[in-house]
């Protein structure tokens, strides 16, 4: 089961072209009928975009930020802005399960008591993980991740009471969630709108696409800043994650899109550009690791360790990076490319074949 995370690192800066984050809070129409809200969150991003899809008698939100004091400030300000209230919210769409985009779905539908639509995979990944929440869940992902070579670290809300991370991040209840599959059409806010299943930066993740002025809100499939964090995070997950995203990459790339509104960062323009920059990113860090495996087998924390360096501050941010080089040596490996190596000791290496 993928351990959900807020999408704060490895990736990289591909473009100096796009512009930087605006001053929270922020709200404002940057399609026909959309409003994009950026709120505040507690990782190195910095801020999470949500979305409203507005019509007369009633409004939809594309995912659910997260709960934090500040978070909840900058939201209400943006309702104000937009001149929206929580009694008309219709639907609410879930684009995939990591907390700083479901933190406020739970609370938001109990007060609305709107319709929820969400891609089954993470639909599941979701009950499984936030429905009620304790530490103990994630004992497996430790075991996972010290397997290949990390040390044991705390996730990152433990430093949290149950009773705070209630109010951060409250889901609603599966059987609450209208499943929403690849390719099937949601009518919203007197829209219709295409659901593109897109696996890649989590299993079940998707993207909407608006064909009558292809507006694409592609939440973190195609950021416009920084590559979305791929990655392993345990023997439950699909198999091959960044062969998943690559492939994702390449579904939507074709898309006549006029704007994509993204899950970070500020709305752009030219989606086939931005993908195959992606895709050229992902190239170099393969070779990147190639090269660092030609001196020597290793574990995948060695490997992230070089790769990523002085990013690493954090046992969260030594997670991520651990698990988007583990999506890469298992793309390489299932290329034949690369081989495992079962230790004594328990550890994973990583050798050329």
């Amino acid at each position: 089961m993928q351990q959900p995370s807020p999408e704060q690192v490895p990736g990289r800066v591909t473009s100096a072209r796009h512009h930087d984050m605006l001053p929270l809070p922020e709200a404002r129409e940057v399609a026909p009928g959309i409003w994009k809200f950026t709120l505040p969150i507690p990782f190195p991003l910095r801020t999470v975009n949500m979305y409203a899809l507005v019509a007369d008698d009633g409004w939809t939100l594309v995912d659910a930020g997260i709960g934090t004091p500040d978070a909840r400030v900058a939201f209400a300000a943006g309702l104000h802005k937009a001149g929206l209230s929580i009694d008309t919210l219709r639907t609410i769409v879930l684009s995939h399960d990591h907390p700083d985009h479901i933190g406020l779905s739970g609370e938001l539908h109990e007060r609305s008591g709107a319709t929820i639509y969400m891609h089954p995979i993470d639909a599941n990944n979701m009950r499984f993980l936030w429905q009620d929440i304790y530490p103990e869940r994630f004992t497996q992902v430790s075991h996972f991740f010290r397997q290949h070579g990390m040390p044991i670290g705390e996730p990152w809300f433990s430093q949290a009471s149950p009773e705070q991370l209630h109010n951060i991040i409250k889901v609603p209840p599966f059987e609450e969630i209208t499943l929403a599959e690849d390719g099937q059409y949601l009518h919203l806010s007197g829209e219709r709108y295409r659901v593109i299943w897109t696996p890649g930066h989590s299993d079940g993740h998707i993207c909407l696409y608006r064909e009558r002025d292809d507006v694409f809100l592609a939440a973190d499939h195609v950021l416009p800043r920084i590559t979305p964090n791929v990655g392993l995070y345990s023997e439950y997950d699909r198999k091959n994650p960044l062969g998943d995203y690559l492939d994702s990459l390449r579904k939507v790339s074709t898309l006549p899109a006029s704007i994509v509104l993204p899950g970070h960062g500020e709305p752009f323009k030219d989606l086939a550009g931005r993908v195959e920059e992606i895709i050229e990113h992902h190239e170099e860090r393969e070779s990147q690791i190639m090269n660092l495996l030609d001196e020597k087998p290793q574990n995948a924390y060695q490997l992230a360790e070089k790769l990523f360096g002085q990013r690493l501050k954090s046992n969260e941010s030594r997670r991520m990076a651990v698990a988007e080089t583990l999506s890469h040596l298992e793309y390489l490996r299932i290329d034949g490319q690369v081989e495992q190596h079962k230790m004594m000791d328990g550890l994973i290496l990583y050798a050329l074949v």
